[in-house]
């Protein structure tokens, strides 16, 4: 049984994340331009398109009729993220110095993730539809569902590398082998499926 000693830790993680969903709620272009501006800049940089600045609409190419808004800043992926490297591996600390250093830097690495996997599914929804028209792949979807789809594939297979790194990481600081890892493989599908499917549900139930 994991130690008491965490349950402080446990409870911060998630007040952090209770106040980002709080702030999201309220956030506009304006006040999400320190996320939305990088992974802009980093979609561009990948799809060799440029997004303009738009205040009140966020980050607009005129030509491909693309969007990033603030419903794309990826938030809910932020916080996934942070609450996954928390409550999955806070409890390997060997301190509660540590275990408070480990959730308070999992914000920051949650952002930065959030800004590389964000910029990486722009690119791909800006760059995919034209050739998959092309081609007729994929005929029965619609731009939409195609672009859901690409966002739930990118935003899954990268829960599953930072759950990976963050189980390498936590186990190295803890000195811990391989074989004594308590990692449950299907922990991070856990992660992806409970916020993104299961609230839904449970909202419209």
């Amino acid at each position: 049984m994991r130690n008491k000693k965490y349950i402080s830790l446990y409870a911060l993680g998630l007040l952090m994340v209770l106040g980002l969903r709080g702030y999201a709620r309220l956030a506009g272009t304006k006040e999400l331009y320190w996320l939305l501006r990088p992974t802009a800049w980093w979609a561009g940089v990948l799809s060799k398109a440029s997004f303009a600045y738009e205040p009140g609409v966020g980050f607009v190419n005129h030509s491909l009729r693309f969007i990033i808004a603030p419903e794309c800043a990826g938030l809910r992926f932020l916080m996934i993220a942070c609450l996954m490297l928390i409550w999955s591996f806070v409890h390997r600390m060997k301190c509660f110095w540590k275990g408070l250093l480990w959730t308070l830097f999992s914000l920051p690495a949650a952002c930065a993730l959030t800004v590389f996997v964000n910029g990486i599914r722009i690119a791909l929804a800006v760059t995919l539809p034209p050739l998959i028209k092309e081609t007729g792949a994929f005929g029965m979807l619609t731009l939409g569902q195609l672009h859901t789809a690409i966002g739930a594939l990118v935003y899954f297979l990268s829960l599953l590398a930072l759950y990976r790194i963050g189980d390498g990481i936590s186990r190295n600081i803890a000195g811990m082998e391989e074989e004594q890892s308590s990692s449950n493989r299907f922990l991070p599908a856990l992660w992806y499926l409970g916020p993104v499917l299961g609230l839904p549900l449970l909202s419209r139930m």
